[in-house]
């Protein structure tokens, strides 16, 4: 007689064998019509007629420049003479005093660590010769850092305080979030002109979501039985939120403030394409020359630069680690290695020279403290103690702000230090160039360029190109509404229908499918690489801690920079795009693969060895189906990166959705435009729920979730 588990195992394989049957027979029906088009699937030409989109946005767009460009101009003049302030200030500063500014907060926050490093990124922007293009980045950053977190952190609280107005801000942060960055130059350039202004604003616009999301996320975190002690003591609602609610959720906000400096820093890159100044600039015009080592120097001093500000004010959202008195803090060596004599005494005089400083630091303090005390005690002693209390306090602040007066003093009066000397000039751009056409004339390396090049597109590009274009558009939205249908529900499969028809009436459905087809592709390149990759790491520690460094590198850097390379070594054109999009979409998939296999519990394999399962059978039959839904999710994100660089790849020879972005910014079609950025977010839309929601089911039958 057939026991339950044995009626359910054959219920499960009977319909996996229907799902392939059907999976099959959709693929042989769409290579089938495929065969039969005469080129490629265009949407009816009646509907495309009727239904200008592009139109209606241009038309809105010349409305509001009639009728209210004056009030961008006067947004744009407050906003521009803010940025030229800055920006003097930094470039007419001793370098000193730039170094001063940058490196002795990151000492206070982070400590020895992140001070020295922090000096070896001031070091490297003007050993390279990219002083002023850093400091330019540093200027239009900054201040849209500013802005960014003075309105989302009002827009923040109002979410938290109202359920309304939160419901009624997730769609719009939702929609903000999966819109390419580049779309969003769009508006900025037409609405506020050329230059650093219109850079701020919309990389204002693009890097705010996530403090609003983490400052309302913050506050309504904050306990009850803390809210409800601070009511039953005559709280107001003001104090309540003001001095209750904010202090206790700034580890959040700070988190918030972390995610939007590195969004700032990846819209800054992008925007000299509307004529902001900074790295940027250098980036592009080194691209554009082929020069691989300057190039190279500016994706350095971004990707330096993104480290720096991650670490930084990553240490204000961390609590500081207390450690017992009788441990011994390392500044610089790990603290692991506290059981080794030798790392106390290399330590010793660090440690040393940390206490002379903080007892220097703290007299000056005190004394300052004291001077005030006695001032403001003629008036009111209980206000002067207060104030003494929190001068005192701070006893790292104040003799900051002495060391930048004290450098301002003497470079004005005594000795004219300027920018930073040109004798310490190190630059790598030559040796980098040389050794990139060193590799690029090698036979090998050309066979091998031109081997790859060669099975990417006849082998994989080129025939999902001509195989999703020439299905008929009706197939193409049957077969995703249906999926949305099987895995979502049928609200999804309505939604899903009516944003391809969105696609297909704005002409642009050919696009949409060539961009679906450089996805498709960069993706199973990420599963071929990357899975391995990510299965060696889940084995060996040594090699998950070194890759690990080479991931958060390339997670750092701005995926601008990821042209470079690619453009070096395999010229331009559509396999170079794919390429780059591997490069940049694949530390996801990596990290999952070996988070998932790693997490999977030792006691399944120890099951598996002791029925004499060999390694290759345990990671096939036990490992990597309770790891499906980590690998899934690695293929959710990846596919989501792959989307977000399809907009930059037009630099190398793109096609798509991308070029029809970047020929809307250069006729100043802004509806154009528009209508493909949309197409690449509802894409992108689309894909991202169909896979969370089989992740979910898979989960669901693995027991993970209820």
């Amino acid at each position: 007689m057939a026991t339950r588990t044995d009626l359910i195992d054959k219920s499960n394989q009977s319909k996996n064998i229907i799902t392939y049957v059907i999976i099959g027979v959709v693929f042989l029906v769409a290579l089938w019509l495929s065969t039969q088009s005469e080129g490629p699937s265009k949407f009816p030409k009646e509907v495309t007629d009727k239904f200008t989109f592009t139109a209606w946005v241009n038309d809105g767009e010349d409305y509001l420049k009639k009728n209210y460009r004056w009030v961008t101009k006067i947004i744009a003049s407050y906003i521009k003479e803010t940025y030229y302030f800055l920006e003097d200030f930094l470039l007419e500063s001793p370098w000193i005093l730039i170094a001063a500014i940058i490196v002795i907060p990151c000492i206070i926050a982070g400590g020895l660590r992140l001070g020295i490093y922090s000096s070896f990124v001031v070091y490297f922007w003007g050993a390279t010769g990219m002083w002023e293009p850093s400091l330019q980045t540093v200027a239009l950053m900054g201040l849209s850092v500013l802005l960014c977190v003075f309105f989302g952190f009002i827009l923040g609280v109002l979410c938290s305080q109202s359920n309304r107005f939160e419901n009624f801000m997730k769609p719009v942060l939702d929609t903000m979030q999966v819109m390419p960055a580049f779309v969003y130059l769009f508006p900025a350039l037409f609405f506020f002109g050329i230059g650093g202004a219109p850079a701020i604003l919309a990389t204002m616009i693009y890097a705010m979501p996530p403090i609003i999301r983490l400052t309302n996320t913050g506050i309504r975190q904050v306990p009850a039985q803390t809210i409800e002690s601070a009511t039953s003591f005559g709280s107001s609602k003001l104090q309540l939120l003001f001095k209750i609610k904010i202090p206790l959720s700034l580890p959040s906000i700070m988190m918030g403030i972390n995610q939007v400096i590195m969004m700032a820093l990846a819209l800054v890159v992008l925007a000299c394409f509307i004529g902001a100044e900074g790295i940027g600039g250098q980036v592009w015009q080194a691209i554009r020359r082929l020069d691989v080592g300057w190039a190279m120097e500016g994706g350095l001093c971004i990707l330096f630069m993104a480290i720096m500000f991650d670490r930084f004010s990553l240490a204000f959202s961390k609590d500081k680690e207390r450690l017992p008195s009788d441990v011994q803090r390392f500044y610089l060596l790990p603290q692991s290695w506290e059981k080794y004599q030798i790392a106390k005494i290399l330590e010793m005089p660090l440690s040393f020279g940390n206490k002379i400083l903080k007892i220097i630091c703290q007299t000056v303090t005190s004394a300052i403290a004291t001077v005030f005390r006695i001032l403001v005690s003629i008036f009111n002693k209980s206000t002067a103690e207060n104030i003494g209390e929190f001068i005192s306090k701070r006893y790292y602040v104040i003799p900051y702000f002495l060391v930048l007066f004290l450098i301002a003093f003497i470079d004005h009066y005594f000795l004219e230090i300027g920018t930073f000397p040109k004798e310490w000039k190190l630059s790598i751009r030559q040796p980098i160039t040389n050794a990139v056409e060193s590799l690029t004339v090698n036979p090998g390396f050309i066979s091998f360029a031109k081997g790859l090049r060669a099975f990417v597109y006849l082998n994989l590009l080129r025939p999902l190109d001509v195989f999703l274009t020439q299905i008929p558009w009706w197939y193409t939205l049957a077969v995703f509404s249906a999926l949305g249908y099987v895995t979502v529900g049928i609200r999804f499969a309505i939604i899903t229908a009516v944003l391809l028809l969105f696609i297909g009436a704005c002409g642009i459905w050919t696009q949409s499918m060539i961009t679906l087809s450089s996805v498709l592709v960069s993706v199973v390149l990420c599963f071929v690489i990357g899975v391995p990759l990510g299965i060696i790491a889940s084995y060996n520690e040594r090699f998950r801690n070194i890759q690990n460094v080479v991931l958060d590198a390339m997670q750092t850097l701005p995926y601008f920079c990821y042209l470079i390379p690619v453009l070096m070594f395999f010229g331009g054109g559509t396999v170079s795009a794919v390429l780059a999009t591997v490069i940049y979409s694949i530390p996801p998939i990596i990290r999952l693969t070996s988070l998932g296999l790693t997490q999977v519990s030792g006691t399944y394999s120890e099951v598996s060895r002791s029925f004499g399962g060999t390694l290759i059978q345990t990671l096939n039959k036990v490992k990597f189906p309770l790891a499906i839904p980590s690998l899934v999710i690695g293929f959710n994100q990846t596919v989501i990166m792959a989307f977000a660089m399809q907009i930059v790849t037009p630099l190398i020879g793109g096609k798509g959705l991308g070029l029809e972005v970047f020929n809307g910014l250069a006729r100043s079609d802004t509806g154009r435009g528009l209508a493909a950025g949309i197409g690449i977010v509802l894409l992108a839309i689309i894909i991202d729920r169909i896979t969370l929601a089989w992740t979910k089911k898979q989960r669901e039958a693995l027991g993970l979730i209820s």
